[in-house]
């Protein structure tokens, strides 16, 4: 039985769509919910005006009612009635003290309870209906509202097409970035796209230099194998031919060498490119890793003092760093918070030299140190942490790449350490 067998796609979509929805979205829902707390607010603060408003009204109506109802005659309190109802839109309905409606507007009022209309002496008077269904006051606020959310609509609309005007022009602009991606000397408008195209160029750079020291080694590859393999070929049609005895002794030298041709092949594949030497601007490198190292700096309050020179170096990357990290982590560990560490690369003499305002070390501790492992009383008691190893593995480097090592150093005022990549010149 076939089994099925489903496939998942992503759906991509563009910066421009991405923007475009996303802010569009995102600005609606904004305004959405924006708009419904103003309404909601609004109504809450204009209820508690309308009733209070409306508490007032009706107070002063009913005192006002029961004084004409005392004074006044009938005519006069009609006509009081009904242009009361007029001007303030109720509904009316009064009804005398035997509970005759003597005034009823049209319609008449629903749903509302009677006010009792009293004298001063207490006397009944009659009662008096309001219905609040058509008050200019409560259609004023309906129409403030509406009007408010209106206005409120337009200029969301009107925002909406500016906003997505300045995403069409900010889309050009990165879209033009993007188009530049690639080219070594481009200026970028977006931070972000610089940063990626240094990194896609480097990517590239690297990759081209992988390729030459592929080719490189290649060369040197097939030369290695090309030898032995061309005497073992001699040597088997010699013994096919019978011009050559059968030897077991240079059997197994050929034998050998087919071994070392067969771990020739996964070294060169395996093979880091940080520990190829290849020509290259170590100016660039020391300054990418003093940067990755400025938050370890921080933690003392440690100021970087930069004088880099640009210089090309036939030496591998991992050399480079190697070298750096154990004399500037030398420099951070054995000097106060918020010293000065200063590292220069000077291409005049080919040195880089890295210098502190530490604890330094008197000129026996130094010898000691190119003797062998070796740490100072004083760097144990300032710094329990640390094995003596790191000047060491400088030693070794400097040594391999045919460089030197000089140190100089002050007690109580710090160290300087010069590395000569040219020799040192004496």
């Amino acid at each position: 039985m076939a089994s099925a067998t489903s496939l998942q796609v992503t759906v991509m979509i563009s910066f421009k769509t991405f923007f475009r929805a996303k802010m569009a979205r995102t600005f609606t829902i904004l305004f959405a919910v924006m708009l419904l707390l103003a309404n909601l607010t609004v109504y809450l603060a204009s209820s508690v005006q309308y009733t209070r408003q409306t508490e007032r009204q009706e107070t002063s109506f009913v005192i006002m009612l029961e004084h004409m109802i005392v004074w006044e005659n009938e005519s006069t309190l009609i006509a009081f009635l009904e242009h009361y109802g007029h001007t303030h839109g109720v509904d009316l309905a009064y009804a005398d003290a035997e509970g005759i409606v003597r005034f009823q507007t049209d319609p008449a009022p629903e749903g509302a309870d009677p006010i009792e209309l009293l004298s001063i002496d207490g006397e009944p008077l009659g009662t008096v209906s309001i219905g609040y269904r058509q008050s200019f006051y409560g259609s004023e606020l309906i129409l403030g509202l509406a009007f408010v959310n209106g206005v409120s609509a337009l200029l969301f609309i009107i925002a909406m097409l500016i906003l997505r005007r300045i995403l069409n022009r900010q889309y050009g602009l990165l879209y033009d970035d993007m188009e530049r991606i690639g080219q070594a000397d481009a200026s970028f408008r977006f931070q972000d796209m610089a940063a990626i195209n240094e990194r896609y160029t480097a990517a590239l750079k690297a990759e081209a230099e992988l390729k030459t020291i592929q080719a490189h080694y290649v060369r040197i590859l097939a030369h290695d194998v090309k030898t032995p393999l061309t005497v073992i070929k001699v040597y088997l049609e010699g013994i096919k031919t019978g011009r050559i005895p059968f030897d077991p002794q240079i059997n197994e030298e050929l034998l050998a060498q087919v071994g070392e041709i067969e771990t020739m092949i996964p070294q060169f594949i395996e093979q880091d490119l940080r520990q190829v030497a290849i020509r290259q601007n170590i100016a660039s490198l020391i300054t990418a890793h003093l940067a990755k190292l400025n938050e370890v700096f921080q933690t003392k309050r440690m100021t970087l003092d930069l004088s880099i020179d640009a210089l090309e170096l036939t030496i591998a990357s991992a050399d480079v760093i190697r070298i750096l990290e154990h004399l500037v982590f030398n420099a951070f560990y054995y000097s106060e918070p918020g010293g000065v560490i200063g590292v220069t690369l000077d291409a005049d003499v080919k040195r880089l030299t890295v210098e502190d305002t530490g604890i330094g070390m008197s000129g026996e501790t130094i010898a000691r140190i190119h003797a062998g492992t070796h740490r100072g009383d004083d760097a144990m008691a300032y710094n329990q942490k640390g094995s003596g190893v790191g000047f060491q593995i400088v030693f070794e480097i400097a040594a391999r790449i045919g460089a030197a090592v000089d140190i100089e150093s002050v007690l109580g005022t710090g160290t300087k350490v010069h590395v000569w990549f040219d020799r040192h010149p004496r």
